[in-house]
């Protein structure tokens, strides 16, 4: 097909698709793949130079990897160290010998399910990146133990490439030239420490010098290719390299601006990625047999089923709760981009059939498809699994450490569910006036580092379940504040308290003013949204550049966040609002109104105007001669030039304009 038909077809039926998709959210990532199906060599076969489009999907896990990089840093790095090492190698073995095991006594001969356990013990690190990104996930608990192991995955590639074409019967490595190979991976790594130290810093320095927005994004990509090269001249990989690069760029004082450059390219590219591994699949053979279909089922049952159980299991071994545990389990559930490649050769080498290959990227894309419901389903599985163990909470839950008296936890204490800023200024408050208070953490090193100081006041679980919720004893407490980082955690906090204890009052942090209502209904007393704080601090800004008097400034600020507090707080207004609170407050904004000659405001005094009664304007600001501000009289009359200032609605300021004008229709 003439290609930018294919590009016209290609952008029809991934319109269709995706929202279609949006409507019934699906994500993306399984759109894409689909698309990739319909559009493939085995479907419409509008693309059939399929290398090009497994090109361009490798540069979009690059970009997608470098991205993650510039977020990350080598202090996180470093301080996971031990979920990259213990998650991630326990995570590999159990699964290979897991799925050893299970081939093997399903009469596969021994080498080859030994084969097929090295390559499902890979998972996707672009699907789950992408999709904690989507989240917004990648820097809590689950997202930074998912990472770590995902990144051992990436450097058990090396070890895996020379082992299996031994197993496969094909020619590997000559161990001759292993030493050659190992001082070359050693003089590519030290290229990179010292770009990474000296080289690129200064590079970056002076290109932002020459402020030019082409030369910087020439530049960090430029970066992103180069290190991504090199390191897979050392024989690692790609994706890994971009990594490396992204943590260089992280570390200067350029990764924003290089961020906000990328982030565009990164999604496109990300897309056709997907789009490409969708294309591999031939539908046309898999669905002309029905046994063919239910020997895939079969399949992805399994691989879901095991990865799951060795994903929780290393994550358990890291001392997760078993929140992080279910999550992660759930999350490696899929096969990996990496294990197309190493299947890959063992189709070349002739060890794998071409039939047996096609069963394996039927269940690889069926697994990567099903990934983003299997991660929406791990929170209720994680209910369900502390209704049928309800032990494992209090496993998780306990505060006394060994030969220590168990806390005897006075009534009327305040319960902090998360400890991050929030939480520990909280704290903080709460020791400073005298108050009692019990933390609930889920991460470990925290629980560590304060209970050097604090001993008694933290229980390290996780803060959705009940026995966690118990043992801090919220049936007694006066207060609980849900200050978690996880925000699908908070709705299931406040339901659970609300349901335990009666009587708490609940104040909940949330992210966006549109769940505050949500929260509401499930049992929250008060709702903080960082959204609507943000906005009345911004407001607040805003009219002191119009040099009112401080004073007034709280007055007016007051009034409106009273207004907003309202919606906040239940039965805070017994009206129901009638429109989104959000609609209203992106609405509200300052309006200048000067009194032209001739207007019916001129010669006026300002109480004759009608604002408050008329139009619900009580609180205002003057300027007159264009320097002075002053907080206006009502009895003060308006004279030509003058500008009075009032925070309204575009509608309301529309309908007092009129007074202000010269030649309008006189209203009052």
């Amino acid at each position: 097909m003439e290609f930018m038909l294919g590009l016209v077809s290609i952008g029809i039926i991934a319109i269709l698709l995706l929202y279609i998709g949006q409507m019934f959210r699906l994500p993306s990532i399984v759109g894409f793949l689909i698309i990739g199906m319909l559009a493939g060599p085995y479907g419409f076969r509008i693309i059939s130079d399929q290398a090009a489009v497994e090109t361009v999907g490798e540069i979009g896990i690059i970009l997608l990897l470098f991205t993650i990089g510039l977020e990350f840093s080598f202090e996180k790095l470093l301080k996971s160290w031990r979920t990259v090492v213990i998650g991630g190698l326990l995570q590999i073995v159990t699964t290979i010998v897991a799925v050893t095991l299970v081939t093997h006594a399903l009469h596969v001969p021994f080498t080859s399910a030994l084969v097929f356990g090295f390559i499902i013990s890979l998972s996707s690190t672009a699907i789950v990146m992408k999709i904690l990104q989507e989240r917004r996930e990648v820097d809590t608990l689950q997202g930074r133990t998912l990472f770590g192991i995902l990144l051992f995955q990436d450097l058990a590639i090396i070890p895996m490439m020379l082992i299996l074409p031994v197993f496969m019967g094909s020619e590997g490595m000559d161990l001759n030239d292993l030493p050659l190979e190992i001082v070359k991976v050693i003089v590519i790594l030290v290229m990179i420490v010292i770009l990474a130290r000296w080289v690129i810093p200064g590079l970056l320095f002076r290109v932002a010098s020459q402020r030019s927005r082409e030369l910087f994004f020439i530049t960090i990509a430029a970066i992103c290719i180069i290190v991504a090269w090199l390191t897979n001249q050392a024989g690692l990989s790609y994706t890994l390299g971009a990594f490396v690069a992204g943590l260089i760029i992280g570390e200067s004082d350029y990764n924003i601006d290089a961020l906000s450059h990328i982030i565009p390219f990164r999604d496109v590219f990300a897309s056709i990625f997907f789009l490409s591994i969708g294309m591999l699949l031939n539908t046309g053979a898999i669905l002309s047999d029905t046994s063919f279909v239910l020997l895939i089922l079969v399949i992805v049952t399994l691989i879901i089923g095991i990865k799951i159980l060795t994903g929780a299991f290393a994550a358990a071994a890291l001392g997760m709760p078993a929140r992080i545990c279910i999550f992660t389990g759930f999350a490696l559930c899929q096969v990996g981009e990496f294990s197309f490649v190493l299947a890959q050769t063992g189709l070349s080498s002739g060890f794998i059939p071409d039939k047996v290959y096609q069963l394996f990227l039927a269940s690889a894309i069926l697994s990567m498809a099903l990934t983003p419901f299997m991660m929406s389903a791990a929170p209720r599985f994680t209910d369900f699994w502390y209704r049928v163990a309800p032990y494992r909470a209090k496993i998780e839950a306990p505060f006394a450490q060994e030969n220590e008296p168990a806390l005897s936890i006075p009534k009327d204490h305040m319960v902090i569910a998360g400890y991050g800023i929030t939480g520990k200024s909280v704290a903080r408050a709460a020791e400073i006036t005298g108050i009692p208070y019990m933390v609930i953490e889920m991460k470990p090193e925290i629980i560590r580092r304060e209970r050097a100081a604090r001993k008694p006041y933290f229980i390290f679980g996780d803060a959705a379940q009940e026995e966690v919720l118990e043992h801090a004893g919220i049936r007694d407490a006066r207060t609980l504040v849900v200050a978690v980082s996880d925000q699908e955690a908070v709705p299931r906090i406040v339901h659970r308290a609300r349901r335990m204890s009666p009587d708490i009052y609940i104040i909940a942090r949330t992210e966006h003013v549109r769940h505050a209502q949500y929260l509401l209904d499930l049992g929250a007393d008060e709702v903080i949204s960082e959204e609507f704080e943000a906005a009345r601090e911004i407001f607040t800004r805003a009219l002191k550049k119009y040099r009112l008097p401080d004073t007034e400034i709280a007055k007016i600020v007051s009034k409106i966040q009273n207004w907003g507090y309202a919606k906040f707080i239940k039965n805070g207004d017994a009206a129901p609002p009638s429109t989104g609170m959000d609609t209203v407050l992106l609405s509200l904004r300052i309006h200048v109104l000067t009194v032209e000659p001739g207007s019916s405001a001129e010669g006026r005094a300002i109480r004759d105007l009608g604002l408050k009664e008329r139009h619900g304007v009580a609180d205002y600001g003057l300027r007159r001669n264009n320097t002075m501000m002053t907080v206006a009289n009502d009895t003060e009359v308006l004279a030509a030039g003058d500008a009075l200032l009032v925070f309204c609605t575009d509608q309301v300021a529309a309908e007092i304009r009129p007074l202000f004008r010269r030649g309008e229709p006189q209203v009052l």
